[in-house]
């Protein structure tokens, strides 16, 4: 199974007016995902799934996606990733969708990052820049998981391949504040 994760792209600041989960994407936001999801498209993604946060900058950022790639199902809402979502929640999530060969999910930071981290046994935590994409190759053999990335997406459309281009991608210091994002 391909498993894409996407951190939802730039959103608008925080305030004291707008709640968390209302928080929308920025003009910025989503004229840069567009480019994103074109990027995607050219490299003939075909969901079965997309699954986002019920947060509105990741229903947008979904949206946005599934609109450019001419997805033909429903973005489904998953509420935990809008919480505290770790990979162990994720793979008990995933036996219980129906069969899927690729499936998206669109969520937040420092969640995705973790949960990468640990799919990928990278000791240090990982970090997903806003609007960027994360394609993760899972296979079960004999009970056991292996997983393997198979590329990043960066937030201004830019492929990258490679383990070590990958991960040094990943893995660099976060230069924004670590909120939940």
């Amino acid at each position: 199974m391909k498993l894409h994760i996407i951190r939802h792209a730039q959103a608008i600041a925080h305030s004291p007016e707008i709640s968390d989960e209302q928080r929308t994407l920025s003009c910025r936001g989503r004229r840069r995902f567009r480019q994103v999801a074109a990027t995607l498209k050219k490299l003939e993604i075909d969901p079965d799934l997309i699954i986002t946060s019920p947060k509105a900058r990741a229903l947008q950022t979904a949206e946005i996606l599934a609109e450019t790639i001419d997805f033909s199902g429903e973005v489904q809402i998953a509420p935990i990733l809008g919480e505290l979502c770790t990979a162990t929640d994720l793979l008990q999530i995933l036996p219980s969708l129906p069969c899927s060969d690729e499936i998206i999910i669109v969520g937040h930071e420092p969640d995705l990052g973790a949960i990468i981290a640990e799919l990928l046994s990278i000791a240090v935590p990982c970090r997903l820049a806003r609007g960027s994409s994360v394609t993760i190759k899972l296979t079960e053999k004999n009970g056991l998981l292996s997983t393997e990335i198979l590329q990043i997406v960066t937030g201004t459309g830019k492929v990258l391949t490679g383990r070590h281009r990958t991960q040094e991608r990943l893995v660099q210091t976060p230069l924004v504040r670590e909120e939940k994002s």
